[in-house]
């Protein structure tokens, strides 16, 4: 870092890359305004907004009213100068969209892949991406994501029983290499909860934990408003956390999970449902004792609204109340695992130089 500081051509990227920022969280937005914000000098602030303009990164998008001298110009981001592709993988199909730098989808569509071969289903999905390259037109991609079920680490994928054969393959480095842009591989949970929190809890809490009850058991933890996945991308794995709830040796707790909520939802055995109700307020209360998330969020098709009070209940009973975070039942949807790997395309693409109490110069 000490290499960085005082360099002009440091400072000017940092100013840059600030002032885009600015106006993509807050645009349209004037000179003066971004000055005021940053502490920045207007004579900063001309050139940095110049230099946006020719790289067509900011673009012009109205007149401010007059207050009686020369009317200011608006700056907005130019939102479609580069796309960003999104996959999911849920159940043998690719969710796909392609969006553009401010997350407005221009294309969307699902691709059924094909998962019992591995050179099938490498060929199933480089036609998935040349389909959504197609339907970018003329438009340069920025960023191509993928959420997959499995533990991803530095683009390598493990713990994967649902696409075994993609078991210690390199999906980002196979991309990359193939259509020569720049690939992130996530998660599944991991991009849902990422989802979830930047749309609907970013604004009001710093941290969050998701349990995760579909076609496995997951959870996604958000930490000082980032995404947390342990030093090897493990934390979250909920599936081997031993409750005293069964037998370890022949068990894992997301085994007891998925048959609970099968019976509950396909032979209707709602007496099971306290016993599901049980182990997820079991689960969240060890959660709690270790993390003291703000929120948590329960994604269950079979567990709704009215069951809150029930792990309220638990939780307040085992810790007080004023250690119980707020519970909340989520509606399972595919949308929050696309908007959560779009939101990893765009932050993992943007530039990261930043200073620390940064002052105008």
């Amino acid at each position: 870092m000490n290499n960085m500081i005082g360099k002009p051509q440091t400072i000017k990227k940092v100013n840059e890359d600030l002032i885009k920022n600015l106006i993509k969280k807050q645009g349209p937005i004037t000179k003066p305004e971004i000055s005021n914000i940053t502490n920045l000098s207007l004579a900063t602030v001309n050139k940095t907004v110049q230099k946006l303009l020719d790289k067509e990164k900011v673009k012009v998008s109205a007149v401010a009213e007059s207050t009686g001298g020369r009317r200011a110009q608006l700056f907005e981001i130019n939102g479609d100068l580069e796309y960003v592709i999104a996959l999911y993988y849920y159940n043998h199909i690719f969710y796909a969209v392609v969006s553009n730098l401010i997350g407005e989808i221009i294309y969307k569509d699902k691709f059924y892949v094909n998962n019992s071969d591995y050179h099938v289903f490498m060929n199933d999905l480089f036609h998935v991406i040349d389909k959504l390259i197609e339907k970018s037109g003329s438009c340069r991609i920025k960023a191509i994501g993928l959420g997959v079920p499995g533990a991803v680490k530095n683009g390598v994928i493990k713990n994967i029983p649902n696409i075994r054969m993609l078991e210690n393959v390199n999906l980002k480095k196979i991309i990359e290499s193939k259509y020569n842009i720049n690939t992130f591989v996530e998660n599944d949970v991991n991009l849902a909860t990422l989802g979830i929190y930047e749309k609907n809890y970013k604004e009001i809490y710093d941290s969050m934990f998701l349990v995760y009850v579909e076609d496995g058991l997951g959870s996604g933890i958000i930490i000082n408003k980032n995404l947390y996945t342990g030093f090897s991308n493990f934390a979250g794995e909920l599936n081997i956390m031993d409750i005293g709830e069964h037998d370890i040796n022949s068990f894992n707790l997301e085994q007891v999970i998925l048959n609970l909520k099968n019976k509950i939802k396909i032979e209707k055995e709602e007496n099971l449902k306290e016993s599901l109700m049980m182990i997820v307020s079991k689960t969240i209360l060890n959660i709690v004792c270790i993390l003291n998330p703000e929120t948590v969020v329960i994604q269950c098709e079979v567990i709704k609204n009215e069951d809150i009070n029930y792990v309220i209940n638990y939780i307040s009973n085992a810790v007080g109340k004023d250690n119980c975070p707020e519970i909340i039942v989520l509606e399972s949807s595919k949308e929050h695992g696309l908007n959560g790997t779009i939101n990893m395309c765009l932050k993992e693409t943007t530039y990261q130089y930043s200073l620390s109490n940064i002052r105008g110069c």
